[in-house]
């Protein structure tokens, strides 16, 4: 189990929004402030060329080794009741500061947003089935690059 590359998008130094990178290479951001709002681009790639034209934008990365717990969580699923994801990891989560992602794998991989991580193994922990896997603190390195 990897961590997800975690950063923060600052405009003039302050932090706007986190965001991760998913494994697609797609890349999910959560929205500061009164008017929180959350989603996810395509690509990381193209985010930060997004932001490389908007003055005043920075991405910086977070080192998720730093916190006192991890932020990347998987569902490990030991039963398939519903014969539909099958077993092992079947999804990568992470736990942003409002909310929850959660990023199922597969071809046609979806991403879903929850209240909370406690929220995420109600609805799909099917009675213990299925168990939130937190990633380990540990040193490992970042995949992307964040100079923008």
């Amino acid at each position: 189990m990897q961590h997800l590359d975690y950063f923060h998008l600052c405009h003039y130094g302050e932090p706007i929004a986190e965001g991760v990178v998913l494994p697609s290479g797609a890349c999910a951001l959560s929205w500061y402030g009164s008017a929180h709002s959350h989603g996810v681009f395509p690509s990381f790639e193209m985010f930060k060329d997004m932001q490389a034209r908007l003055s005043g934008r920075k991405i910086k990365s977070v080192d998720e080794h730093s916190l006192d717990y991890s932020k990347t969580f998987y569902l490990k699923r030991n039963q398939d009741w519903s014969g539909i994801s099958g077993t092992g990891l079947v999804a990568v989560g992470f736990e942003f500061e409002h909310l929850a992602m959660l990023h199922w794998f597969g071809k046609d991989g979806s991403t879903f947003w929850y209240e909370s991580v406690t929220l995420i193994e109600q609805v799909h922990g099917h009675e213990g089935r299925t168990q939130i896997a937190r990633c380990s603190i540990s040193k490992l390195p970042m995949r992307h690059s964040f100079a923008v």
